[in-house]
């Protein structure tokens, strides 16, 4: 049942992201050398609430799979430094050098706004609990 809870809410999130969250930066891409005028405040709360909910939904994932707490608390810590180490990089260089970073910020655009850190945990998971059972 927690699987499922995890993939409907990814799901929910990823096909009405544009209706749920404000990107700012929508009609500027990479070529776009400018800062483009977007609310700032909006911004980084939606980036947050979307970081939160994406990880906490990946949580619940992981815990369906493997029914381990320890792996909980593993993904919980990185879902602590996301929040508060490459969350507010990705959010200073958005809008305090989007000039400069532009390039860079679509790379770390990936880890923001989709759970791939935490999806990255399951075949490490199953390698970890393939060791401990041999």
């Amino acid at each position: 049942m927690t699987i499922l809870i995890g993939v409907l809410g990814l799901a929910v999130i990823y096909i009405f992201q544009r209706d749920l969250f404000y990107s700012g930066f929508s009609d500027a891409g990479a070529s776009t050398v400018k800062v483009p005028d977007f609310d700032a405040t909006r911004f980084i709360w939606h980036k947050f609430t979307r970081l939160l909910l994406n990880d906490t939904f990946s949580l619940f994932i992981i815990f369906g799979i493997f029914l381990r707490k320890d792996f909980i608390q593993f993904g919980f810590k990185l879902l602590l430094i996301e929040v508060f180490i490459i969350l507010p990089i990705y959010l200073s260089l958005s809008i305090y050098m989007y000039e400069y970073t532009r390039f860079f910020l679509q790379h770390i655009h990936r880890l923001i706004v989709n759970p791939v850190l935490m999806m990255l945990l399951i075949p490490a998971f199953f390698y970890q609990q393939h060791k401990e059972t041999q």
